[in-house]
């Protein structure tokens, strides 16, 4: 709208309205010409990942803590490979790898992990990830890096505690993470909404939040733009017993949404992993 000398009035008291009313990523679709990248029920807004980007520069606080690098892998075919690493709240490294097989794929993840410094390797264990395990324990014998397969399909992480969500109001009807998540994959996506969530509030609304509780979105990382619109394109799933749950990758290929596979915004979820 902006490039437009003969833009009209009345059309302008449409923008104006739709800029105070619809989501920053739909207004920017509809008036600057830019992509889409939110679906219906995505789990996190552009508005939050937009926020994270460089937070640690804007809040002040550093990398501290793991380096824990986490891999998606995938077989040759359309669909990439992705890698993610972070340092403490920092994302410092998001890639993928488009071509090459399963063991191509977790050499190349392994090269980058040892190069980061990382402290801790994980991975996507469900589906063809199981068989990596070999390729892992010789890839980092005698390296100072610890490793652990992640399996989405398993029931949530320490079942029986109480699940404190970042948005809660009433904390007298908090459930267990057992009551709360379907899979464990839908407690470490909600972990990193949890993330985008809080930084938001840092930094858009001015609360004070932990650091560690938080995401930030190194600025250099080449990919940002594609990590968004995987990111952004999370679809919740309705769960008949009202746990969480997040859309397959298959789900998503389907109609209506068709969508190609997320395999860094996984990586991303996966990094949510907390070295004991």
């Amino acid at each position: 709208y902006n490039d437009n000398s003969l833009f009209p009035d009345v059309l302008e008291q449409e923008r104006a309205y739709d800029e105070q009313n619809l989501s920053k990523a739909l207004y920017n679709h509809i008036w600057l010409g830019h992509f889409y990248d939110e679906v219906e029920n995505s789990i996190i807004p552009v508005d939050w990942f937009d926020a994270a980007i460089d937070a640690h520069t804007k809040l002040g606080f550093k990398g501290e803590g793991a380096v824990v690098a986490a891999f998606d892998p995938s077989d040759e075919g359309a669909d990439s490979k992705g890698f993610v690493v972070r340092h403490g709240s920092i994302i410092k490294d998001v890639a993928e790898l488009a071509t090459g097989d399963a063991a191509d794929g977790i050499d190349w993840a392994l090269d980058r992990a040892m190069s980061s410094g990382a402290d801790w390797f994980t991975w996507d264990c469900d589906g063809l990830g199981v068989a990596l395990k070999r390729e892992v324990e010789k890839g980092l014998q005698g390296k100072k890096i610890d490793y652990s397969m992640f399996k989405g399909s398993q029931e949530p992480e320490h079942p029986n505690e109480a699940y404190e969500p970042s948005d809660a109001n009433d904390k007298a009807k908090k459930k267990t993470n057992k009551e709360t998540f379907l899979n464990r994959r839908a407690q470490y996506y909600w972990k990193l909404r949890d993330r985008f969530f809080n930084t938001y509030k840092a930094v858009v609304k001015g609360e004070y939040i932990n650091p560690d509780d938080m995401i930030s979105l190194d600025p250099g990382i080449e990919c940002l733009d594609q990590l968004r619109a995987e990111v952004c394109r999370i679809p919740l799933k309705r769960n008949n017993n009202g746990k969480i749950q997040i859309m397959s990758k298959l789900e998503m290929s389907k109609k209506p949404y068709e969508l190609p596979s997320p395999n860094m915004a996984d990586a991303l979820m996966m990094s949510c992993f907390t070295p004991q």
